[in-house]
């Protein structure tokens, strides 16, 4: 997709390490970006920026290029600051400004012309950082709830072989039987009111039919195991 727009653009003063849009109407919609790297000199220079969302290039691109006042024709390389590679870049979007007649006789463009194109179907994969952030939010809350970490390894065999022993048919399925006692967990930790029959409801999943009976007796294992404290 290709978009030309030939209006004077107001120039302001150049910022190589911009963080964030313009505060101006025409840019207020730009997430936060950042310039990379900016050649400072010659009729042809490149301007790198990373983003960390593939959403709003082009409210980008017009708040880096109104940062530009020198004549030359500028080449605008828009990337994700993930998913790239050490040799690749994840480019989402490319664009050229002109300024001048030097800008003009560089880029083939009109004077304050600019030229901007996106890369269709290019996205920003969430960071190993972020995920962690996320995940870490994810545990406090789980934790504040009275819901114990999802158990791995022997400590996942474990709490399956307990609830074995309370009720054989509730582990025909491991994961649903896992989700069902972490959030058991959470009512026992909370003092709730009729907890066989909660444990008999969040073990009853697919064929198995849980009964309160047998509730209780999941709920005296899982309170005999230690599983539930957080």
């Amino acid at each position: 997709m290709r978009i030309r727009h030939t209006a004077a653009i107001a120039l302001l003063a150049s910022a190589l390490t911009a963080c964030s849009a313009s505060s101006t109407d025409d840019n207020a919609d730009a997430p936060a970006y950042k310039v990379v790297t900016q050649d400072a000199s010659g009729n042809k220079r490149n301007v790198v920026v990373e983003v960390d969302t593939a959403k709003g290039l082009r409210a980008v691109f017009d708040a880096v290029v109104g940062d530009l006042t020198d004549e030359a024709g500028y080449y605008i390389m828009i990337n994700c600051s993930t998913g790239g590679t050490a040799d690749l870049d994840n480019r989402l979007a490319n664009g050229q400004k002109a300024i001048g007649r030097m800008g003009a006789a560089t880029t083939g463009l009109e004077e304050g012309g600019t030229e901007f194109s996106t890369n269709d179907g290019r996205t920003c994969p969430v960071s190993a950082a972020e995920q962690a952030k996320k995940k870490a939010a994810l545990e406090a809350a789980a934790t504040a709830a009275g819901i114990p970490p999802e158990p791995t390894g022997v400590d996942r065999q474990a709490l399956l072989d307990t609830l074995a022993a309370a009720a054989p048919d509730v582990v025909r399925y491991e994961d649903k039987a896992v989700g069902a006692a972490r959030n058991q967990c959470s009512a026992i930790n909370g003092d709730a009111n009729k907890l066989d029959w909660l444990a008999s409801q969040r073990f009853t999943y697919r064929d198995v039919v849980t009964t309160e009976e047998q509730g209780a007796k999941l709920n005296a294992a899982l309170k005999a195991s230690g599983f539930c404290k957080v």
